[in-house]
């Protein structure tokens, strides 16, 4: 698979929402779950996913921040695969800036709800498949 930039990938990846987080959990298999992306955003190799503090993912991750996203195109041939450490964020300020509106339908009263919690995922090695394959390894 040839190497290829962040950039290259990120372009491919605009208007994604959808992929599944897998985390490690307590007895060393694999769960995963799916998690919205807001594919709005450029990539910038660090994906962002709300979610609840008490939630198994959360203390999956506590124990080991190492994570998988899967990612499929709705239209077209591409795959995804990011390979990343995750790390749980509960300062408020940071959260704003990766809030939308849509995101009350699981959590209420938006950046007041208890027990709110966001995902940060930052890529160390990315895999797609499609059209033009690809791969990219970062710090």
């Amino acid at each position: 698979m040839p190497a290829k930039t962040l950039k290259d990938i990120a372009a491919k990846m605009r208007g994604i929402d959808l992929c599944l987080l897998t985390t490690v959990s307590d007895y060393g298999r694999l769960s995963s779950r799916p998690m919205s992306n807001n594919g709005e955003v450029e990539y910038s190799g660090t994906s962002y996913f709300f979610t609840w503090q008490d939630s198994r993912m959360v203390r999956d991750i506590e124990k080991n921040k190492h994570v998988q996203l899967n990612f499929r195109a709705e239209k077209g041939f591409l795959f995804v695969a990011v390979q990343g450490e995750a790390r749980v964020l509960t300062d408020r300020r940071v959260m704003k800036d990766h809030w939308h509106e849509e995101l009350r339908q699981w959590f209420g009263d938006g950046l007041d709800t208890e027990g709110l919690v966001m995902l940060a995922v930052d890529a160390r090695r990315i895999q797609w498949w499609g059209e033009d394959d690809g791969e990219v390894e970062l710090s």
